[in-house]
């Protein structure tokens, strides 16, 4: 009996394990939509669960919808590209790597976080309904149209409310504006302007790509000196208070990293779409593709060490507050044993 129940107790682990990886799935597919999985594509069906650093092609003519746990939904709009940023922590993140999506987002419970990422902004949600469109060149632009979030780059933020509209450029600051088009209009004379001057997209990438280096290499800094500064047994208060300030380096160092993660993606679909068509977009990108790939080298190794920082403070914090436990325990015991004599 034991045994089964001990069989029992790790197959609800891994059941629970499974759900918490695999936290959206894929709920309505039109077309042609394709998942790509450890370099593998795989045809989008109804049903299909979704891990980190999975991709959703949808190609002309296509739509595909993603579910949330908590029921929010992410349409992916035709010839778009999304990316499973993460699914860990109360977290359910992704990234626009080009094209539009429409996102329905329920209202956040406490503890929990979503962020929609694009190559050149961080959109940090509390509970709306909003479009996200990403063009050639890789700005990308904000149409909302109930509730508020907050728009969050290296070179600044913006709040946007109700039918608000806001555009990211690279390497500029997020802004409101007035611009009432809608996000596959924006994007179709986004395009058509990428074409044009191609090559001054290409340097506007390279300055934001060495903003994003500059922020790394001073994280990997303080990463080291907190490397160099052991977990200490200190009060639980103490530490809680260290483990919280961790929390919010570690948050920034993740949205640097998907920042350069969706712009080195966004890099790629630009080599993939222009190599046979313009030669001279594709020279120029080649280059911003190898400084893409080094910052985002860099940002990865940033981001594990934090992690893994941030567990060694969680599991002393644990440690302590689980000493604190036993001892309370302990007295409890010695004062029934007392009153009992």
């Amino acid at each position: 009996m034991r045994k089964y129940m001990y069989m029992f107790i790790v197959l609800l682990i891994v059941v629970l394990s499974v759900q918490s990886i695999f936290a959206l799935e894929i709920t309505f597919v039109v077309g042609d939509v394709i998942v790509q999985r450890n370099n593998k594509d795989n045809i989008a069906v109804v049903g299909m669960k979704l891990s980190q650093g999975d991709i959703i092609v949808t190609k002309s003519a296509s739509i595909a919808e993603l579910l949330y746990a908590d029921k929010s939904i992410v349409r992916i709009f035709e010839n778009t590209k999304v990316k499973i940023a993460s699914i860990q922590d109360n977290q359910e993140n992704v990234s626009v790597i080009n094209g539009v999506i429409k996102a329905k987002i329920a209202k956040l419970q406490k503890g929990q976080s979503k962020k929609v990422y694009t190559p050149t902004t961080v959109c940090a949600i509390r509970g709306t309904e909003f479009f996200v469109a990403v063009s050639d060149s890789s700005d990308s632009r904000v149409n909302m149209e109930e509730g508020n979030l907050t728009l969050v780059n290296p070179y600044g933020e913006v709040n946007v409310h109700g039918d608000e509209q806001a555009t990211a450029e690279v390497a500029k600051k997020p802004l409101r504006d007035d611009n009432p088009k809608n996000p596959e209009l924006w994007k179709n004379t986004a395009d058509k302007d990428f074409l044009l001057e191609p090559q001054k997209y290409a340097a506007s990438y390279e300055e934001y790509l060495s903003m994003l280096e500059q922020r790394s290499s001073m994280q990997k800094a303080e990463i080291e000196k907190l490397t160099q500064s052991p977990v200490k047994k200190k009060d639980s208060k103490k530490l809680e208070k260290d483990l919280d300030e961790l929390e919010n380096k570690a948050a920034v160092i993740e949205d640097d990293f998907c920042l350069g993660d969706c712009a080195n993606a966004a890099v790629d679909h630009v080599l993939q779409s222009y190599k046979e068509k313009k030669q001279e977009i594709f020279e120029s990108f080649n280059k911003v593709k190898q400084q893409a790939d080094r910052v985002v080298q860099q940002q990865k190794a940033n981001y594990e060490a934090i992690m893994a920082i941030k567990e060694a403070y969680r599991k002393s914090y644990e440690e302590i507050k689980g000493k604190h436990k036993e001892s309370i325990e302990k007295i409890k015991e010695e004062v029934e044993k007392v009153q009992g004599q």
